[in-house]
C-alpha cells in the first residue's frame, strides 16, 4: 500500500533553521534544561549540539539558546522567546501537515497503477 509522506523544514535564503531533528532539539532543551544532558540523550556530541543551535541563531538574527554557565546552582540552558516562537510555529505547521497526510491518506494506492487514476 502507498501513501503519501512528507517532511517539513523552515528556511531564510536557501538555508535550514528547523527541521524535525533540531525541532526535536529544542524541545529536550526544554525539557531538560542541559546542552550536555540533550546532547547525551540524543546520541550527540555537545560541539554538534552547539554548532546546531549557533547556526539556527545566525540564519535568524538572533539567539534561540541562552546558556548560563556552572555557579551555585550548577548552570544550564534554556530556549529565548525566538527560540520558542520558532518551535512554536514550527510544531503548528507539522501538526498541520500531519493533519493534512492523515486525510490525505484515508484513500491509498494498493498499486502503483492507481497512480494514474
Amino acid at each position: 500500500m502507498f501513501q503519501v509522506k512528507a517532511k517539513l523544514w523552515f528556511e531564510i535564503n536557501d538555508q535550514c533553521i528547523i527541521g524535525q531533528g533540531r525541532a526535536e532539539l529544542l524541545h529536550k532543551i526544554k525539557e531538560y534544561g542541559s546542552l550536555t544532558k540533550v546532547a547525551k540523550s540524543m546520541k550527540m556530541a555537545y560541539s554538534h549540539a552547539w554548532s546546531e543551535l549557533q547556526e539556527m541563531s545566525d540564519a535568524v538574527g538572533g539567539p534561540i539558546v541562552e546558556t548560563v554557565t556552572g555557579g551555585k546552582n550548577g548552570g544550564g540552558s534554556h530556549l529565548t522567546q525566538l527560540g520558542e516562537d520558532i518551535l512554536k510555529r514550527y510544531d503548528e505547521e507539522i501538526r498541520r501537515l500531519q493533519e493534512y497526510l492523515a486525510k490525505r491518506n484515508t484513500r491509498s494506492f494498493d498499486s502503483p497503477h492507481e497512480f494514474g487514476r
